[in-house]
């Protein structure tokens, strides 16, 4: 076979290839992978180009669709934050897959255990590490100056501890098991959050008297910021 003829079966075979990439355009064919990295960069900064043209020719529109899905993002945002914090957000406890509540059940409903319901529960349990019980009431807050309705948890020694945060107080102890009792018990821990608002941040407050429902409580910790923040209660 001479050259010629070798030329012309190339010169052939390439005018075919050529005309078969323009049929596959024409017809909305894939190319092959080596032709789309040619063209994919070209043709995504034209629609680009394209589209930024055709905003700025209706900026009524382009307004409306900004703030369209600015709102819709921002909503989206806000929604989920709320659902993680509230239902998906791990608690901010050790181990919190082991903490578990306690229950009276009157009539096939669900009571608030009394204490002797707690103390035979306490003496008796055998399968909880740990057994501790509280409560949310409003009290009256007055430490000289003027009275604050504040929420309060009532709770037993221990309770803390049993939460097992790293580092619960900034200032102060923890409550001590002997004032679980009867006539010992009147002490407080204050929150964080109170601590800063009422107190105005004085670590001085410890060992002091404050006065909750009209008696005498001595101060002997303050919360550390953190999980505690969550809660209503100013006072424990």
């Amino acid at each position: 076979m001479s050259v010629r003829c070798v030329r012309a079966i190339w010169l052939a075979i390439r005018r075919t290839t050529r005309l078969s990439h323009a049929l596959i355009r024409k017809r909305g064919v894939p190319l092959p992978e080596n032709e789309w990295s040619h063209t994919a960069l070209p043709n995504l900064l034209r629609d680009v180009r394209f589209g930024c043209r055709q905003l700025c020719r209706h900026p009524g529109f382009t307004a409306v669709a900004v703030l369209a899905l600015a709102l819709g993002i921002g909503a989206n945002t806000t929604i989920f934050s709320v659902i993680y914090a509230t239902f998906l957000a791990p608690l901010p406890y050790r181990d919190p897959d082991r903490l578990v509540m306690v229950f009276s059940r009157l009539g096939g409903y669900r009571h608030l255990a009394d204490a002797g319901d707690f103390a035979e529960w306490r003496r008796r349990a055998t399968v909880f590490e740990d057994l501790n019980a509280w409560t949310l009431r409003s009290v009256n807050l007055a430490t000289g100056d003027r009275p604050e309705h504040v929420e309060a948890i009532l709770t037993t020694p221990g309770l803390l501890a049993m939460l097992g945060q790293a580092h619960p107080l900034a200032h102060g102890r923890d409550f001590l098991d002997e004032e679980g009792t009867v006539g010992r018990d009147q002490v407080a821990i204050l929150s964080h959050r109170l601590w800063q608002a009422r107190f105005g941040a004085n670590p001085g407050i410890v060992g002091r008297p404050i006065r909750i429902d009209g008696r005498p409580f001595t101060v002997v910790g303050v919360l550390a910021a953190g999980p505690s923040d969550r809660l209503e209660a100013g006072v424990w």
